[in-house]
């Protein structure tokens, strides 16, 4: 995913006037969150910019910020009351299960974003073994390189993995000793159209992963459990702008590029490898009234994230998730 810019939470709060450490002097009830620059999360500032959640009595204030060590404090303290991350991310340390915080809901799953591409001899996932894999260690195409590595047999501990910032994927790769970079779009088109090494390709996408790199939208627990419907209208305001995309993809456009800095077109090109899960599809990855497939990839990436080294042990899916919130959410209610 896409981390073109980034900005610091106190930057932020200071050019946005917001204060997380008191509530806005406002009759409308207060949301404040803080989440990386990625397109998936456009649905929010189109739902503010559309007044999806001003029509309920609701206020939302954003920041971009992609450093955890600024978003986990504050969402444990209550001065911060909402993030957006992969659920394998959001899974991984310090999180516990007595942290205060709860995924309510889904917002989008990375379809082809993300992925890995490698030199022209490596053909399979197998191939890897025994070579040089470039990645930052929670990336999406590093988990996706472990999960495909564990089906064939395989762990991340039978390659030489190399660390590096995800920014760099590209001249990295030029180094004829890597095998493969973890990496994302347009980044990712970009290295096999223009690497100078033959053959270069992409080895593993998102899109053959079925919903294991999805973002998840994470509360303050605390403020959740004694303000779910405050909740439930954030979670409406966010359905009715994918809703939007679905219908008048331009009009969503038109609506979400500003706030990313961008033109409606850029933006278009690069929503190719996302999808935004509607109502009825968080439904089914929430588990109401069916089987959860947000489940089914919390087990997979706790095997992942703790041979990653990214958690001690397995968290345990009903004490970091919350379905119940979604169950009827627009029952009398405008969508």
């Amino acid at each position: 995913m896409t981390n073109a810019k980034r900005l610091s939470l106190a930057a932020a709060v200071v050019g946005l006037g917001l204060n997380l450490a008191a509530p806005a002097a406002s009759a409308a009830e207060t949301i404040s969150c803080a989440y990386p620059y990625w397109f998936g999360f456009a649905p929010v500032p189109v739902a503010m910019e559309l007044g999806y959640f001003a029509e309920q009595g609701l206020e939302i204030t954003t920041v971009f910020d992609n450093d955890r060590a600024n978003v986990l404090p504050a969402m444990e303290t209550g001065d911060l009351d909402c993030t957006m991350r992969t659920i394998g991310e959001h899974m991984s340390r310090p999180l516990t299960a007595d942290s205060n915080q709860v995924v309510i809901g889904v917002i989008d799953v990375s379809v082809g974003a993300d992925g890995v591409v490698a030199a022209g001899d490596i053909k399979t996932p197998k191939d890897l073994v025994g070579k040089v894999f470039a990645g930052e260690i929670n990336h999406p195409g590093t988990v996706m390189t472990a999960f495909a590595l564990q089906k064939a047999g395989y762990s991340m501990k039978d390659l030489d993995l190399r660390l590096i910032a995800t920014d760099d994927a590209q001249a990295v790769f030029e180094d004829p000793s890597i095998a493969a970079v973890a990496t994302w779009e347009p980044m990712m088109s970009e290295i096999v159209a223009n690497s100078s090494r033959k053959g270069a390709h992409i080895l593993l996408s998102s899109k053959d992963f079925n919903g294991l790199i999805t973002d998840v939208i994470i509360v303050n627990r605390k403020d959740y459990e004694a303000n779910r419907e405050k909740y439930a209208k954030f979670l409406r305001g966010i359905y009715r702008a994918v809703d939007l995309y679905k219908s008048d993809p331009e009009k969503f456009l038109a609506a979400a590029a500003p706030t990313f800095d961008v033109t409606p077109d850029a933006m278009k090109a690069d929503l190719g490898g996302v999808y935004y899960t509607s109502y009825e599809d968080a439904l089914e990855f929430m588990g109401v009234g069916q089987p959860s497939k947000l489940k089914k990839v919390f087990e997979a990436l706790n095997d992942i994230n703790v041979e990653l080294g990214l958690m001690d042990k397995p968290l345990t899916f009903e004490g970091i998730v919350d379905p119940t919130l979604v169950k009827g959410l627009f029952d009398g209610k405008k969508r």
